[in-house]
């Protein structure tokens, strides 16, 4: 079966099971569940409660002729119209339960990511906090392990200049940083150089109450610190160093 598209139905809903079932009678036209069972390799007994499932996510319909029970999977075009309906909901709903969120209080939490998925997902929170401007201390080498300098320039940079945020940052000491300086006024940002002594393998990135932490990718570790005292002494740390270091270096 084709991975694509079995990942595109789990990514609306379906589980990986569900997801062949429906493939399998799109191909099929129509098939029984001994057809069904042969062309997705699942077991016979376990596809009732499957196709049961289905039939109640209106994505199967069941039929009858003579003494032969079959499905037939409904048209691709009603699953977009499910999903479009649920998101339509949820929307309508947003502001409840956004209202129910805002009555509890916030505890500090951490958040655990990892790979470019999870480097991706930081940049992603930023852009939505509705902040005009986050601070980060980094090896810009280290981020290429992660995710290409295409992606970092055609996605990240575009979308923050897209939004109007600026940005200030630390950058280590490298020929590669040098290059990302020059850039500062085309990109929103305003860079200092620290001295070529100092490392920073780990980038940090402070955005309103949360701070990021990215190890380089061997490590992979990636996270995401939701405390108020944590950012404000992260944040500090930063205006310190950020004090003590000349506009130009």
């Amino acid at each position: 079966m084709d991975k694509k598209l079995l990942k595109l139905l789990v990514e609306i809903g379906l589980d990986i099971k569900e997801a062949k079932i429906y493939l399998a009678l799109l191909a099929l036209g129509e098939g029984t569940v001994q057809e069904i069972a042969q062309k997705t390799g699942l077991k016979r007994t376990g596809l009732y409660p499957l196709l049961d499932g289905l039939k109640k996510k209106k994505l199967v319909l069941e039929a009858k002729s003579k003494k032969r029970t079959y499905f037939v999977a409904e048209d691709p075009a009603e699953i977009l119209e499910h999903t479009k309906s649920r998101v339509e909901q949820f929307a309508k709903n947003l502001e409840l339960l956004n209202s129910i969120r805002n009555k509890t209080a916030k505890k500090p939490r951490v958040l655990f990511l990892n790979g470019a998925e999870g480097f991706k997902r930081i940049w992603q929170m930023i852009f939505k906090s509705g902040l005009t401007e986050y601070l980060i201390m980094t090896d810009p080498r280290e981020m290429l392990s992660f995710v290409q300098k295409g992606y970092i320039t055609g996605k990240i940079i575009k979308e923050k200049l897209k939004l109007g945020i600026k940005s200030r940052q630390l950058i280590a000491f490298s020929e590669y940083a040098k290059e990302i300086i020059a850039k500062d006024k085309q990109e929103n940002r305003i860079s200092k150089m620290l001295p070529h002594i100092y490392k920073i393998p780990f980038t940090t990135i402070i955005f309103g109450d949360r701070v990021a932490l990215i190890s380089p990718s061997f490590e992979d570790v990636i996270l995401i610190v939701e405390s108020e005292t944590f950012a404000k002494t992260q944040r500090s740390i930063f205006e310190a160093l950020w004090e003590f270091l000349p506009e130009k270096s």
